[in-house]
């Protein structure tokens, strides 16, 4: 391909260097908190990667930075935005070398090792270009004023970069699709000052933690509860919607089922065959379509590795396998048994979910509005949204790569085991209208054994408390997140 073509294929991603705004559907008025994490990222000196399941909005988020970058008086002709897979640059077999030589020749009219103002490069599904992270290992290396922003649909393929060639010059941010509270501010529903209130619950919720004392958190929670239980009954009309599509963006003004149902089934399609099937090679594709739809019916469930081989008709290497790579793909999530001893945690089942609802009730055919009058499948999401919640809740208490939250069974079960500052916080999810006195003091037991400061059961409707056991309904559980 000539310099001119690619030249055009340049232009036609950046019209802001022509004075020309960003196109409408590449933005948003609305910005996820991954944004303002993002936009901080922009400093540093690191390559920057944004990793997610497909169609979870990393396009838009990257185009809102760039709309910031303009915004704070960057040159827009400093700022280049690539979409990696382009068919016409595959087709020619495009390098990326020679795209960014194209770029500096014709575009900044300053050759990178002359800059002085930082040149913004952002490639989008960047997994694309074949040996993607020693090709911009070597530009890092080269120590010009660019700053490298990338994007892929799978941690299958950053990690690998990451892990290899790149270690230690890029940081990765890994964007899911919207948590709950997300998709109320998107509707307009919680108050502008909501993050400062939420802010303040989880100041309580670590000092609760750190004084062994549960009355802070209790306090703030009540606080909490106060002002925004005038906006209760909108917010659970939007918690039974969010329990039967998730949270993937696209759907937060779509109203027809169907369409949601074969649009989800379309997105695990790509998936599979774009991310897992293609990248390692599987023979059998089918297996792992059963194998999703199998842990999807059962999500929350202790997981047998033996028994789910011997009825896929697969040995337990290759099973293995497949759950390592769903799991790269944020379509699953495992939490393991509960114990101080690493030996003895690898030696107990893992409970395995599938994290977005609509994600699992799309694969089951369950995206419909008569899916929140079934009990027992609500209770398996509930579940399942709880993990996706407390993983973050416990990521954005204590940052780390990759954030754990623990089940525990012997004498009885408890659902959710959280350590916050070296203690353990039970969490028991009960979607329903009462809770058998009987759970409080089994989390009690559990409590006085492991010397928990608190324990917290998820509900349906019910607040309140006993001793040290909170009941909290599940739309303000999801709310502290």
């Amino acid at each position: 391909m000539d310099e001119l073509e690619i030249l055009r294929i340049l232009n036609k991603y950046n019209p802001w260097w022509h004075n020309k705004k960003i196109p409408a559907s590449k933005l948003s008025d609305f910005k996820r908190s991954d944004f303002y994490k993002l936009k901080d990222e922009l400093s540093r000196k690191e390559i920057t990667s944004l990793v997610g399941p497909r169609r979870v909005g990393k396009t838009i988020v990257i185009h809102q930075l760039i709309q910031h970058l303009m915004d704070s008086n960057i040159d827009p002709k400093m700022i280049l935005y690539l979409s990696v897979d382009d068919l016409e640059l595959h087709k020619a077999g495009a390098e990326i070398g020679h795209i960014l030589e194209i770029y500096s020749k014709y575009v900044t009219n300053t050759p990178f090792d002359s800059l002085k103002a930082r040149c913004f490069l952002f490639l989008d599904e960047v997994q694309e270009i074949p040996d993607w992270e020693k090709i911009l290992k070597n530009w890092q290396d080269f120590g010009y004023n660019l700053k490298f922003i990338i994007s892929g649909s799978s941690s299958i393929w950053i990690s690998k970069g990451s892990e290899e060639s790149l270690l230690g010059r890029i940081k990765t941010a890994v964007m899911m699709p919207l948590k709950f509270s997300e998709v109320l501010r998107y509707n307009n529903i919680l108050p502008k000052n909501f993050h400062v209130i939420r802010n303040r619950l989880r100041v309580a919720f670590i000092t609760s933690v750190q004084r062994n004392n549960y009355l802070s958190f209790k306090t703030q929670l009540e606080q909490f509860i106060g002002l925004l239980s005038p906006l209760k009954e909108h917010i659970e009309i939007i918690l039974n919607r969010y329990l039967t599509i998730g949270g993937y963006p696209e759907f937060l003004e779509e109203y027809d089922y169907d369409r949601i149902g074969e649009s989800i089934r379309d997105k695990i399609k790509l998936t599979f065959y774009k991310d897992i099937i293609r990248y390692f090679k599987i023979r059998n594709p089918e297996v792992l379509q059963d194998l999703f739809k199998f842990l999807a019916q059962n999500t929350g469930q202790q997981f047998n590795l033996t028994e789910t081989a011997k009825l896929l008709g697969v040995e337990r290497p290759t099973l293995r396998d497949y759950l390592k790579y769903l799991t790269k793909a944020y379509l699953i999530q495992s939490s393991e048994f509960y114990a101080l001893s690493r030996s003895k945690r690898i030696r107990k089942q893992e409970k395995i979910y599938v994290l977005d609802p609509g994600i699992r009730n799309g694969v089951l055919d369950f995206v419909d509005e008569n899916f929140i009058k079934e009990p027992i499948q609500v209770g398996l999401v509930v579940q399942s949204l709880l993990l996706d919640h407390l993983t973050r809740l416990k990521f954005n208490i204590e940052p780390g790569p990759e954030p754990e939250i623990f089940y525990w069974k012997e004498r009885f079960e408890i659902d959710f085991l959280m350590t916050v500052k070296r203690k353990v916080i039970p969490i028991e999810s009960k979607f329903r209208n009462d809770v058998p006195s009987g759970v409080v003091k089994l989390l009690q037991e559990f409590m006085k054994e492991n010397r928990s400061p608190f324990g917290i059961i998820v509900t349906k409707s019910d607040f309140g408390w006993h001793e040290n056991v909170l009941k909290i309904p599940l739309w303000i559980m999801l709310l502290i997140v």
